[in-house]
């Protein structure tokens, strides 16, 4: 069809060949035809029938040559062109590129039409072009009258169907069921009117190949190529119509058969098989940036058959739609479509369409179903509403939501409902899921407009096992909550369960714009029983979970009443309520709040605050097997569930209870133990506040440590305790022999290697015995310093002491619990003192140092009169402090009495406890001077001026005034003798001497009338007063003591002190002694009558005991009568 000769063709004479010489003449028995000669008649009428031939083929040689040489082309062209614009109308203008008129190679009239366009008049949009259309037309016929088209071809056709107007679409409300007999039967005539027309015409093929048709697409997407690549339409004898052929979709080539029969000249059925057909460009909808977002991916074979009606024969209409393997997609989700099989068929006894046993299939999830369409008023004659009534059945289905570990869902639905076509609202009143697994009834309800669907489902599940839920949640509805579910929920069963969602018109915006609904658009809840949770990170699911489910709009929540969780380790922990969240199911990053109150073992739950993503223990040197004890946690956590998301990181908080902890390994040197009280802590700090025992000794704890290595938390510690003398000596040993009783204590961390110690001693006794201060229980006081530990080594910087007169500043070192050095900067032992001091030590050796104004000295002499030990005899416990050195210049040193000592200087040595330097210097208020020193190393001599002072100063006896005191003392082994020589001196106000002289005996005698006269004893003189001096073991006694005054002497001999603090002394009282003890110097008499050279002719013996502060007197009248030697009888022993 394609060749028409467009050239004459000629022969030359060389290539006529005789016929005599071709093959045929040149066999062995040729057959030779010897025409006679014609007659002259004959050669006229011949000459007459060749010239009207010849005539002839002038004539069609003539027409020949115009057809073939394109003389009729151009007028051909402007009459095609003006036929197709009175065809196409006024809107559109065709323009044709050429036509011509040809004969084939079969001497067919063939007929060309090239470039036809037809183009819209205002805008200049192409609405088709036509390469190229031929027809191929039989001249015998057409000179015989008729029109006899044999062949048809069309190619290179290109139709942009988006060009075209639009028009009304069919209402659907007029679309009846009851219809399709009528419309078949309709089909079938149309069919009958097309072949007759065929055969009439003697057509006996139509090729088209190469018609390219654009369907309209999205705005911003490339239109559906719709390709006719090859397509043929036969005819045959029996004037069957069949056509076979390809067509292709997007490139995308599918195969088309479609045959039809006839009998007695009508067509009686119709068959069409469509294999391959890509339905990817027509069924799936993509977001902007070309991801698939609703719809279906992949291709499709469709059979089609029907069968006419006739008086044997039942009319049939049958479908099947057979789906290949390809992808589902709603709202974005991808869903495996694995294939399925629809049949569908036409019952035309009960005007219905029956969907026959069908299958569609989604991975393992398998739905066989069956169904019904009908008009509404059949079902209800009463119900005059257009529209449809929808019978779906799913028998014997099984549903594989979940992974694949889970039971299948065996399971079957029904549906009853109706689509009113006038109102465009379809209803689904009923539907029932029943399955081994649980029962759920819902309903349906779609109203579709001109925007998109609204849908509103509700269904209520009264008990189903969570596999059943989960293997039957649509992947599309919900999705994040429903991937949650399908990850982290296991076993149990649901009851009270509740669905409801309500998609508003206009809500489903299409691609690129997710779907969001609210809480009051998207409910599902139900309650949980016996199920399992998977937490976040490496937390261990919590398991035997009795709680609740709910999703209200973006909201997902699970409230867990009571659960267990059990550890690797064996642990494990309850849980005593709960509740994981999710904020926003919409959000990027998908984040969630989880809250637990927890209740265990303390090492469970420390194991538990270890797993990712807490990692309470990370950068800490413990582990859970450390603690021990019972706890209760208030755990809350804020965190992202898909690390793809790059969510931030997890921000957690637990508030805990202790209750009994311990804790295994020491703390800082301590053992931390019996904790009760709360540990919060969270992602980057950790407080704990609780009362628990730090070596067994209670204390108030408080700490604050950071967690994870970018905490900008700051360390704190405070302990608070109160020690009695056995706790402070587990916490501090070697303190006895300064605090006795109640001590508060209060140590504050200042950094890693500092603390601050806060001392309330309001109740305790402090003691200085050394120095002899005491501060007694009740008397306010307290002590604040900054202590640092470093290797053994103890710093005390900072260091204040303060209470109702006295305190003290300063800093001291220990090492190995032992004195290094200390630096005070102020003492105040006494409202009166001001002075520093400093200790150094070295080798064993302290050198200590006192200087300052004024130094109260009444404790250091009422602890040497208390009967402290001194001198070598005083060797301490510690072998290192025997070793010392005190120097010391102080402006004034208070005494007792009022007295005062000014411009004093010291050195004191001691080595090996034995005193090696005893010097002092000094003046009193009266400007005497008062002198120490230590001669040979084991003898002191004390010199002064005034010796009444010193004596008050000293507080040994308050009525002496003035005197000049020689004193010397030798060390012996552990006792120190020596003797003290007075010198002018007088005792004023002496009452003991008044009661010595007016005493009277059983006859009323005295001293005062045996003189007869009253002794003046108010101030008595003595020139001189001289003792031997013996002082061991804390005890000071006197022999040999007499004093000479100018009325008055007496000796003495005897204790003055014992180590217990009492005095026992005797002696003899002598009144006008100038006088008396003259008898004395006399010789043989003074023997006699004077008892020895210092005891006078009168006399009376007397007695001191009890305590040294108020010694008991005691006089002996018989000793008055008796002169001199004789006196001794009745002296006390």
């Amino acid at each position: 069809m394609s060749e028409i000769r467009g050239e004459r063709v000629s022969f030359s004479r060389k290539e006529l060949v005789p016929l005599h010489e071709l093959p045929s003449a040149q066999v062995e028995d040729p057959i030779i035809v010897h025409c006679p000669l014609p007659s002259r008649r004959g050669r006229r009428f011949g000459k007459t029938v060749l010239l009207f031939l010849l005539l002839v083929f002038l004539a069609i040689g003539s027409a020949v040559f115009a057809i073939e040489g394109g003389m009729v082309d151009s007028t051909l062209s402007s009459r095609a062109q003006s036929a197709i614009n009175n065809a196409i109308g006024p809107r559109y203008v065709a323009t044709v590129g050429s036509t011509a008129i040809r004969f084939d190679s079969r001497l067919r009239l063939a007929l060309e039409a090239r470039d036809v366009d037809i183009v819209e008049q205002a805008t200049g949009q192409h609405l088709s072009r036509a390469g190229a259309m031929r027809m191929a037309v039989d001249p015998l016929a057409l000179l015989g009258g008729r029109v006899s088209i044999k062949h048809m071809e069309a190619e290179h056709i290109r139709l942009d169907t988006a060009q075209l107007p639009s028009g009304d679409p069919l209402p659907i409300s007029e679309v009846r069921i009851d219809a399709m007999p009528a419309l078949l039967e309709e089909i079938f005539q149309r069919l009958d009117e097309a072949r007759a027309l065929i055969e009439r015409t003697g057509t006996g093929s139509v090729s088209i190949a190469g018609i390219e048709i654009l369907l309209p697409a999205a705005p911003g997407r490339k239109p559906i190529t719709l390709v006719v690549d090859d397509l043929e339409l036969t005819r045959s004898a029996e004037g069957e119509l069949e056509i076979n052929g390809a067509i292709s979709v997007n490139g995308r080539k599918a195969v088309l058969v479609a045959a039809s029969k006839t009998v007695e000249g009508v067509t009686s059925s119709l068959s069409a098989k469509l294999t391959g057909l890509e339905v990817t460009s027509f069924m799936l909808q993509r977001t902007e940036d070309g991801r698939p977002r609703e719809g279906i991916e992949g291709s499709l074979d469709l059979d089609l058959s029907a069968v006419r009606s006739r008086e044997a024969v039942k009319p049939a209409i049958t479908a099947t739609l057979r789906q290949s393997p390809g992808h589902f997609y709603f709202d974005g989700i991808e869903q495996t479509l694995s294939g399925a099989n629809i049949n569908v068929a036409y019952d035309f006894s009960k005007n219905s369409i029956e969907l026959l046993k069908s299958e569609v299939r989604f991975g393992p999830t398998i739905l066989p179903f069956t169904g019904a369409v009908i008009d509404l008023d059949r079902l209800n004659s009463d119900d005059k509403r257009p529209g449809f009534g929808l019978d779906v059945l799913f028998s014997g289905a099984t549903a594989v939501g979940a992974t694949t570990s889970e039971q299948p869902a065996r399971f079957d639905l029904k549906a009853n409902g109706r689509y009113l076509s006038a109102d465009r609202e379809l209803q689904f009143d009923e539907m029932a899921v029943s399955s081994p697994l649980g029962r759920m009834a819902g309903s349906l309800k779609v109203r579709f407009g001109n925007q998109s669907p609204e849908i509103s489902f509700g269904a209520q599940l009264p008990h189903m096992e969570v596999t059943g839920v989960k293997q039957l949640w649509p992947f599309w509805m919900a999705r994040k909550p429903r991937d949650w579910v399908m990850d982290n929920m296991f076993g149990g069963t649901i009851t009270n369960g509740s669905i409801a969602v309500f998609i508003p018109a206009g809500r489903m915006k299409g691609p690129g714009i997710p779907m969001e609904l609210d809480k009051n658009e998207l409910q599902i809840g139900f309650d949980l029983a016996n199920a399992r949770i998977n937490l976040p990170g490496d937390v261990p699911p919590l398991r035997d979970i009795d709680g609740r489910f709910d999703l209200k709009g973006e909201v997902m929540q699970v409230d867990v009443a009571r659960a267990s969780s059990f550890f690797p380790s064996g642990r494990f922990v309850a849980v005593e309520g709960g509740r994981f969240s999710i904020p926003s199911t919409y959000a990027k990053p998908l984040m969630a709040d989880l809250s637990l109150k927890i209740a265990g073992p303390a090492d469970a739950m420390t194991e538990l605050a270890n797993f990712r993503p807490i990692n309470a223990l990370k950068g800490t040197e413990f582990k859970p097997e450390d603690f021990t004890g019972h706890a209760r946690v208030d755990l809350k956590a804020h965190m992202g569930l898909i690390l793809a998301h790059n969510p931030p990181k997890p921000t957690w908080n637990a508030h805990v209870a202790l209750e009994g902890v311990d804790l295994g390994p020491q703390f800082s040197g301590r053992k931390i133990g019996d904790l009760d009280g709360t540990l919060d802590i969270d992602n980057l700090t950790a407080r704990l506040s609780a009362k628990g025992k730090i070596d067994d000794v209670p204390a108030d704890i408080m700490l604050v440590e950071p967690v994870g290595p970018g905490s900008p938390t700051k360390r704190e510690r405070i302990i608070k305790t109160i020690l009695n003398n056995d706790q402070r000596e587990k916490l501090a040993p070697g303190l006895s022999d300064v605090i006795d009783g109640t001590v508060t204590a209060q140590l504050t961390r200042i950094d890693e290697t500092r603390q601050a110690v806060s001392l309330d001693l309001s109740r305790a006794t402090l003691s200085i015995p050394w120095l002899g201060w005491t501060k007694g229980g009740g008397i306010p006081a307290k002590a604040q310093f900054e202590l640092s530990d470093t290797g053994g080594r103890s710093d005390i910087r900072n260091f204040e002491l303060s209470g109702d007169g006295f305190g003290a500043r300063g800093s001291f070192a220990l090492n190995g619990g032992s004195l290094t050095s200390a630096d005070f900067s102020h003492m105040q032992l006494s409202p009166s003192d001001n002075y520093a001091v400093s200790v150094k030590r070295a080798k064993g050796n302290f050198d200590v140092s006192i200087s300052g104004s004024v130094v109260d000295m009444r404790p250091v002499v009422t602890k040497i009169r208390g009967g402290g030990k001194s001198g070598s005899g005083a060797k301490r416990s510690d072998d290192d402090t025997s070793n010392a050195t005190v120097r010391g210049k102080l402006d004034r040193m208070i005494g007792f009495n009022d007295q005062t000592l000014s411009n004093v200087s010291f050195l004191f040595s001691s080595r090996g406890g034995t005193i090696s330097t005893a010097d002092f210097s000094g003046s009193t208020e009266s400007g005497q001077a008062v002198v120490s020193e230590m001669n040979a190393g084991d003898t002191i001599s004390i010199t002064s001026g005034d010796a009444g002072a010193i004596i008050r100063f000293m507080n040994l006896y308050d009525n002496m005034r003035g005197g000049l005191l020689n004193l010397r003392l030798k060390a012996q082994g552990d006792a120190w003798t020596g003797a003290i020589d007075l010198r002018n001196f007088a005792l004023v106000n002496e009452a003991k001497l008044q009661s010595l002289v007016a005493t009277p005996d059983q006859e009323g005698r005295s001293l005062n009338t045996a003189t007869k006269k009253n002794i003046d004893v108010n101030s008595a003189k003595f020139q001189r007063g001289f003792a031997s001096l013996l002082y061991r073991d804390g005890a000071f006694a006197i022999e040999n003591g007499v004093v000479r005054g100018e009325q008055i002497g007496a000796t003495f001999q005897g204790l003055v002190r014992d180590a217990k603090g009492n005095m026992d002394m005797t002696g003899t009282f002598m009144p006008a002694y100038g006088l008396n003890r003259l008898f004395g110097e006399l010789p043989l008499i003074g023997a006699i009558l004077g008892n020895g050279r210092d005891r006078g002719l009168l006399g009376i013996t007397f007695k001191l005991e009890g305590p040294f502060e108020k010694p008991r007197l005691t006089v002996n009248p018989l000793s008055l009568i008796a002169p001199g030697i004789f006196r001794q009888i009745f002296e006390f022993q």
